[in-house]
């Protein structure tokens, strides 16, 4: 059923608008630093970073945030068996 649901996910997710915007070096080294530690991606970075500052931070779907949760706690599982 996970899978299903990260398909479902992904399609929304690669549906989605774009934009892309530059980050001084600093800001992208503490950027790359706090996505290696916390195992996301920059992408959920920026949502969420996004969604908290215009406050809409509760609109995102339950099933994306128990998927991300999810993901979050595979990899630090994967980190703590090393």
């Amino acid at each position: 059923m996970n899978v299903l649901l990260y398909s479902l996910e992904l399609i929304t997710v690669m549906a989605s608008p774009q934009f892309s915007v530059r980050l001084p070096q600093e800001l992208d080294e503490r950027l790359n630093a706090y996505v290696k530690q916390a195992g996301i991606t920059k992408t959920k970075v920026m949502l969420d970073a996004l969604a908290h500052y215009l406050g809409c931070a509760d609109d995102v779907p339950l099933i994306r945030r128990v998927m991300e949760l999810e993901e979050r706690m595979a990899a630090l599982e994967a980190k703590s068996e090393k």
